[in-house]
């Protein structure tokens, strides 16, 4: 399972403003997520501006925790593992484009309907 190789990122410092985040504002743990197991079902629409400003932020190993883990949505579904991340496409992006295999985030238990409901009929869920 995904979840178990997960490396889990526990930070020494501790931030008084979360990341405001509906769904992971709750949840204090942060991981190391590949890339590669997470869907990104919406396109992005990027400040370019914004993307390099991450990049340079993400190139100094001690600055990386400035940037808010970003919100992977974790759903079970006929015992298989979906991770799905709709927001912090500038992270993304950033992290994508500097060649990171993983990225630091949030896991959200998330149920099925959830999803479909972001996802209308493109969802994978379906009854």
């Amino acid at each position: 399972m995904l979840r178990q190789t997960i490396k889990r990122n526990m930070s020494t410092t501790t931030n008084k403003v979360d990341n405001f985040s509906i769904h992971g504002n709750a949840v204090k743990e942060v991981y190391d997520i590949p890339m590669s197991a997470v869907n990104r079902p919406i396109p992005s629409i990027l400040d370019r501006e914004k993307v390099e400003n991450m990049k340079e932020v993400l190139k100094v190993p001690e600055r990386e925790k400035e940037l808010t883990p970003v919100d992977v949505h974790h759903v079970k579904y006929n015992g298989e593992d979906y991770y799905f991340a709709f927001g912090g496409c500038h992270r993304w992006a950033a992290n994508k484009e500097l060649g990171r295999e993983t990225i630091r985030a949030k896991l959200i238990d998330t149920p099925p309907s959830v999803i479909s409901t972001y996802m209308g009929a493109s969802s994978p869920f379906k009854k």
